[in-house]
């Protein structure tokens, strides 16, 4: 006889108007537990298109009930407590993710991969901070294939803010900003989940990476990021970051991180004109200071190892196993 796999359950949230971090995260997770990701979502037709376009399952009626563990990420308590509730009447364990300083509820695991989140506690019921950041592992290879930029090459920026509208509509005078200040950089800029065709750009090139950045922000000199999963994955690698809040909530992270030596804090594109300037002063300030460039990627590779998400992979299958085991499925 044969042992099954145990089976895991992921509900989030995604859309354009929350973002596709949680969706990454999931994926990410699900990766490192070496499964094809089941996925339950709070979101519209289009987040479900994306979620299938990155290889994700959508779950059917009944796969809570199938599940050996449920994973819920989103940052909604009340939606969260919500699937709390309906797997504990369906006999099943659950962990939750959290960031952005969304509140705990109580569950078999909690993972706050956050900075600010402190060292583990609760009898090892709660992984919290960035040792638990949970990251592609794309990312740690990203991490080890990093090298110093050669002195003749062309300096090389990344702008990963994602592709909402809001983006869309101050990205040319970002990159106005930094051609003006650093001459010759080659910029390109990551389009995100949008299904909005991207503006035309003067100046720089759009990426489509639905597979992720890790490889572009391993031979990129700067990085201009939010403060969500990607300004976590620049941090790993160690390229470095000059964050700008893409929604007020990512204010906390960015300034975590700067208050760190792991990124600059640019501020938050609800400021308009102001914060691009400021972003486009750091970016250009780092490319013409290559020892201050030394010194963001140590402090952000100290700070975020890129090997979170296999830790928590590791608890999330003891967990799903032991309770499999108690119904009785072999695993």
């Amino acid at each position: 006889m044969t042992s099954a796999p145990v089976r895991f359950l992921f509900r989030l949230a995604a859309g354009p108007r929350i973002g596709f971090g949680h969706l990454v995260r999931c994926r990410a997770l699900a990766r490192a537990l070496e499964v094809r990701p089941l996925v339950s979502i709070r979101g519209g037709a289009g987040a479900r298109r994306t979620a299938r376009a990155l290889g994700c399952d959508l779950a059917g009626g009944g796969a809570l009930s199938r599940a050996d563990l449920l994973i819920v990420d989103d940052p909604s308590p009340r939606h969260t407590a919500t699937w709390l509730r309906r797997a504990r009447r369906a006999g099943r364990p659950a962990a939750t993710i959290h960031d952005l300083r969304t509140g705990r509820r109580a569950a078999d695991l909690v993972i706050d991969g956050r900075v600010t989140a402190g060292p583990s506690c609760r009898g090892g019921t709660a992984l919290l901070g960035p040792r638990f950041t949970v990251l592609d592992p794309e990312v740690a290879l990203a991490r080890a294939a990093r090298r110093p930029r050669r002195a003749a090459r062309r300096p090389r920026v990344l702008i990963a803010l994602g592709g909402g509208a809001h983006v869309f509509a101050v990205v040319q005078s970002l990159v106005d900003g930094i051609a003006r200040r650093a001459p010759g950089v080659s910029i390109s800029v990551a389009a995100g989940f949008s299904r909005r065709r991207p503006p035309s750009l003067r100046g720089a090139r759009w990426l489509a990476r639905p597979d992720g950045l890790a490889r572009d922000l391993a031979h990129t000199d700067v990085a201009v990021v939010g403060g969500g999963v990607t300004l976590y994955e620049a941090c790993a690698i160690g390229a470095p970051a000059v964050a700008l809040a893409v929604v007020p909530a990512q204010r906390a992270a960015i300034r975590a991180f700067a208050a760190r030596g792991a990124a600059i804090d640019a501020g938050a594109l609800v400021a308009g004109a102001r914060a691009v300037v400021r972003a486009a002063a750091a970016v250009a300030a780092l490319l013409g200071d290559a020892s201050a460039r030394r010194r963001r990627s140590a402090a952000s590779r100290r700070l975020i190892d890129g090997r979170g998400a296999s830790r928590v992979a590791a608890r999330m299958r003891s967990l799903a196993r032991t309770a499999a085991r108690g119904r009785g499925h072999r695993v």
